[in-house]
């Protein structure tokens, strides 16, 4: 009884040191194992959100860009580069009613001057019913503009109904000094605005280009950015192929504009890549005729 007892007393539960030393080596195993698959998820869904990004950045800037470029109106395209593009749009259309103050012009316009953005107005364009083509001349809003007074009245004396729209009808002035003639009653004036697109050196993200818009007489100010250098400007000037640059000469043969805005995201930490985003859009010019 004694030995038993002496026995028992010198038995000691738990683990040896090699039972611990791989128990340790299983438990980093599983560990190292579990923080590898985090880290990869991380880094997938942060490369999706990227990408994510960078498409709808691409989208939304050129969905802008060809809504105005789809308003160009003919002879429209002043500047066609590479990664200059400027464009002349209607602002508004009027119709001239009376011609009283010559060489001044009483016109309606729809909604009045209040509908007139008449800050982006940067000329006027007459158009000549028997050729349909049209006459341009730069003119800021100051220019051209002169009053209401009396325009409402002159209008009804040739036949317009000015019965509670009177503010519809405007008085537009200096057109002796802008058009070859002066437009008569019955014609179509136009306002215009000049747009210049640039794709230029970002300001918001030094390592991408980004998409610039400016209006005639402001600066242009940065609508998207993250664009790579891959991102131009394309004109067709009949057929199916695009070219990046048209001569002056032949701006008016261009019918077709494309659009390459290319994205560009810098690579999530721990990626080896940037992350890329191939993206155009083609618009046809269908008002240059």
């Amino acid at each position: 009884m004694v030995g038993l007892g002496a026995r028992v007393a010198g038995t000691r539960a738990g683990f040896t040191l090699a039972e611990t030393l791989i128990a340790l080596v299983l438990s980093s195993f599983i560990i190292g194992l579990v923080s590898h698959t985090f880290l990869v998820q991380n880094q997938y869904y942060s490369t999706q959100t990227l990408r994510t990004g960078a498409q709808d950045n691409a989208r939304a800037a050129t969905e802008l860009m060809a809504s105005e470029i789809r308003t160009t109106m003919e002879d429209g395209v002043l500047v066609a580069g590479p990664r200059t593009l400027t464009l002349r749009s209607p602002v508004t259309m009027t119709i001239v009613c009376s011609k009283v103050g010559f060489p001044n012009i009483d016109v309606f316009n729809d909604g009045g001057e209040g509908q007139i953005d008449t800050l982006e107005v940067a000329g006027v364009a007459a158009r000549d019913p028997a050729t349909g083509s049209w006459e341009s001349a730069n003119a800021t809003w100051g220019y051209i503009n002169s009053s209401a007074a009396g325009s409402a009245g002159n209008c009804a004396d040739y036949g317009a109904d000015t019965t509670g729209v009177s503010a519809t009808f405007h008085r537009l002035r200096r057109f002796n000094l802008l058009l070859s003639a002066v437009p008569d009653e019955g014609d179509v004036v136009m306002l215009f605005r000049e747009t210049t697109f640039k794709i230029q050196a970002s300001q918001l993200d030094t390592t991408t280009l980004g998409l610039f818009r400016g209006v005639y007489g402001d600066s242009l100010l940065e609508f998207a950015t993250g664009i790579d250098t891959t991102a131009q400007f394309q004109y067709r000037t009949g057929g199916t192929t695009y070219a990046d640059t048209v001569p002056s000469a032949a701006l008016s043969d261009i019918d077709a504009i494309r659009v390459v805005a290319d994205a560009r995201k810098a690579a999530p930490t721990g990626g080896q890549d940037d992350i890329t985003f191939g993206w155009s859009v083609n618009v046809a010019l269908r008002n240059i005729r």
